[in-house]
């Protein structure tokens, strides 16, 4: 099991590495014919404009979700650590009653709070594994939202080539109408491989949480987390 997330994440970072190494930046055209369009020639345009407007707020709002993922997990990572004293003082209270002779009920309560604190660490630790699953699941979005940004940004261009074109501007004839179909082309393909990813991250990050919350609701023991954000499906655009 562990061999093939480890061949999953692998193949992820082996992809994500192709597909980077392979990016060109999106030739821009000649726009200064759209002058002459008119206000309907000119929509396509505007709307294409519109999405891009709305893929940079789409990756300002991922990357502030990062910054909050790894917030969360350096917080769950300070629990692990009071969970962890918690459950040496008790071993060494018990150390100490056993030294002294102590009763049988002094005994069976400091080994009551011996297993508490262990349940606490076991709830801790599956907590902690959710989070950073969800950190993983954050950097993909983070990835996901950069791609469509490209994409839209490519398809911006894509749009004032084709109301030029329909308009026969002449600064539509010293682009390569065909060069940025294509660019929009290889751009979508890599979106839509990067939504992939981030959606099977998700997956497995709901099965984390459904773990953690079963071993939670199980010791009674940890405060229910419900400012936690429960994993939603990937988006769709």
């Amino acid at each position: 099991m562990k061999a093939r997330i480890l061949g999953f994440f692998a193949s992820i970072l082996a992809a994500t590495a192709c597909s980077h190494s392979s990016e060109k930046p999106t030739a821009k055209v000649d726009d200064s014919g759209l002058s002459r369009l008119n206000e309907d020639q000119m929509q396509p345009v505007d709307d294409a404009r519109v999405e891009e407007g709305r893929a940079r707020d789409a990756l300002a709002l991922a990357r502030a979700n990062e910054a909050d993922a790894k917030a969360r997990l350096d917080v769950a990572g300070t629990e692990r650590s009071v969970a962890d004293a918690q459950l040496k003082r008790s071993q060494a209270e018990r150390d100490l009653l056993k030294k002294e002779y102590a009763s049988r009920d002094q005994m069976a309560k400091v080994d009551e709070d011996i297993r508490a604190s262990q349940q606490r660490i076991q709830a801790a630790d599956l907590k902690r594994q959710y989070l950073e699953r969800m950190l993983q699941v954050a950097q993909a979005e983070n990835r996901l939202a950069q791609s469509h940004l490209k994409t839209a940004e490519a398809m911006t261009e894509q749009a004032k080539l084709r109301a030029m074109r329909t308009a026969n501007v002449p600064q539509a004839e010293s682009a390569n109408a065909g060069e940025v179909d294509s660019r929009v082309a290889q751009l979508q393909s890599s979106e839509a491989q990067e939504r992939k990813r981030a959606a099977d991250l998700r997956a497995s990050a709901v099965d984390l949480y459904n773990k953690w919350q079963e071993t939670d609701s199980r010791v009674r023991l940890l405060a229910r987390p419900e400012s936690l954000p429960v994993p939603a499906p990937t988006e769709q655009r």
